[in-house]
């Protein structure tokens, strides 16, 4: 990815990063879990290579029908992918005799913010897991991630070792599919394809709730010394920002991940405080029931609740609010946007807040005072109203509806 300090525009000297909560990186390679390598034992995929370099002519030209199904799954189900590319016309690195895998179209380099200049085990190692865990139905022939690779038609015990390519793979996790997978022949391709099987980060209940950036479902991403924290000002006592610039690419970015307790439609908020909220085309996109609005939102000179919009949600997760620093013209001097909180109210079918969304028929005559706090949604969000300076929602807002096609060029605009 591009980064900010590799450019003029939109950067500072960096503050405090608060580096420990954006990411983590643990010492040495991929460590693959016990129970993950014994699941692996079960799954076998005949390993396909990619045959002699025979000049451009013997490439595939772009991802093949799988592997572009494979990808843009990847995005939906794991939030912390910040890019996936792949395909390149060449053979592999160090023996140029033989053709890559990449050239074919069956192989994806998905990709994760680096911690420190260190590969994120804490985001990364999830994705290598699971398709490790399902390599069977997905049709995943080969992974490299973190120093570390597997083969799923090595023999049992002895598929993952040390990988010592030149390039660490660090920051992408190296994907290959089996022709079959990449020619959408395996039973898993012709759908439904469901999200995988996640434990949620917290559960937002049927009246709504607020989610800041010190809880379990909100993350920032990007190279942490870009992100500043404040304490002492926003919604709770701290809040992030950083600065905008001029890029189809995301450097630095938050997230908000929202799973559910009730279907229903919400009036989605976030918190903003006009000392830092400056910059006035900030990017946020909204994924709701199965689709993504993309948002170009006037922080500038706000304090309080500020309306997004009210969204259909799904009951359940694969949804999200998420802000990014990039800008699709120039940006000035001191552009910043905040990462703080977002406010989610349940409202009734003629828009107004609902009061009882999912009223209980049969409450209980007497309830345990310990599992009644009305603070703290399960997992490490909060409910209730407003904090800070701001009680209502902002009629001053200037929202304008962009391309939602920016949610691929973000992540697809990056060849590796």
């Amino acid at each position: 990815m591009a980064v900010c300090i590799a450019l003029a525009v939109g950067c500072e000297a960096p503050g405090d990063p608060g580096s420990e909560r954006f990411a983590v990186a643990v010492d040495g390679p991929w460590v693959i879990p016990a129970e993950t390598l014994a699941v692996g034992d079960t799954q076998y995929v005949d390993y396909t290579g990619a045959g002699p370099w025979v000049g451009e002519s013997g490439c595939g030209g772009s991802f093949l029908p799988g592997t572009q199904l494979l990808e843009d799954w990847l995005y939906s189900s794991f939030s912390q992918v910040s890019n996936i590319g792949g395909y390149s016309c060449r053979p592999i690195n160090g023996n140029p005799d033989v053709m890559s895998v990449h050239a074919t179209g069956r192989a994806i380099d998905v990709h994760i913010p680096l911690a420190s200049g260190e590969a994120d085990n804490d985001l990364g190692d999830p994705v290598g897991n699971y398709l490790i865990e399902h390599a069977e139905e997905l049709g995943i022939q080969f992974i490299i991630w973190d120093r570390w690779k597997w083969r799923a038609n090595a023999t049992v015990g002895a598929k993952d070792g040390a990988y010592g390519g030149a390039h660490p793979h660090h920051d992408h996790l190296h994907v290959e599919l089996s022709p079959e997978a990449a020619n959408l022949e395996l039973p898993w391709y012709g759908g439904p394809m469901d999200p995988p099987d996640l434990p949620p980060c917290g559960l937002v209940p049927a009246a709504g709730g607020i989610v800041d950036d010190i809880d379990t479902c909100a993350q920032a991403y990007g190279p942490a010394q870009y992100w500043r924290v404040v304490e002492g000002e926003g919604h709770g006592g701290r809040l992030l920002w950083t600065d905008a610039w001029e890029t189809e690419s995301p450097s630095n970015w938050g997230r908000y991940d929202l799973h559910m307790e009730s279907a229903g439609r919400y009036e989605v908020e976030y918190y903003s405080t006009a000392a830092y909220a400056v910059f006035d085309a900030a990017i946020y996109e909204v994924t709701h029931n199965g689709d993504t609005t993309a948002l170009a939102v006037n922080q500038a000179g706000l304090d309080g609740w500020i309306s997004l919009g009210s969204f259909e949600l799904a009951s359940g997760g694969q949804q999200s609010v998420a802000v990014f620093d990039s800008s699709v013209g120039p940006v000035g001097d001191d552009q910043h946007i905040v990462f703080d909180a977002i406010r989610l109210t349940r409202l009734s079918d003629d828009g107004d807040p609902d009061p009882d969304p999912d009223p209980d028929p049969d409450p209980d005559p007497d309830p345990d005072p310990d599992d009644d706090d009305p603070s703290a949604v399960d997992g490490g969000c909060s409910t209730g109203g407003g904090g800070g300076s701001g009680s209502g929602s902002s009629g001053t807002l200037a929202l304008v509806l962009i391309v939602v096609a920016f949610a691929g060029r973000r992540r697809r605009n990056l060849k590796i």
